[in-house]
């Protein structure tokens, strides 16, 4: 196999770094799920879907302003670290390729 560490000359204190960097990313991913977890358990069931039969939307006035609402705050909170979680845990994944051997 190629190995990217013995090709790329990669510093000493880049390689010392990168476990510390690793467990970070990893407390970075565990503290997200968990607040995606604690969000959605927060959220308040929608038994009807919030949804108009016969044309699909709902066009009241709470689901127009429904982003200045609990629930809107709190889905947006999930929407936002649902992309950390993502990015982090890619993140996460590819520190392992340049000490693959």
């Amino acid at each position: 196999m190629f190995n990217f560490v013995n090709q790329l000359l990669v510093p000493d204190w880049v390689a010392t770094s990168f476990p510390i960097i690793r467990m970070v990313l990893m407390g970075v991913i565990v503290l997200s799920a968990i607040s995606i977890i604690i969000f959605i358990m927060c959220l308040e069931s929608n038994p009807e879907g919030g949804t108009n039969v016969i044309s699909g939307s709902s066009d009241s006035f709470y689901s127009q302003n429904q982003s200045s609402t609990r629930e809107g705050r709190l889905k947006r909170l999930i929407v936002i670290f649902s992309i950390i979680l993502v990015v982090v845990a890619v993140l996460f994944f590819l520190s392992y390729i340049p000490f693959q051997g």
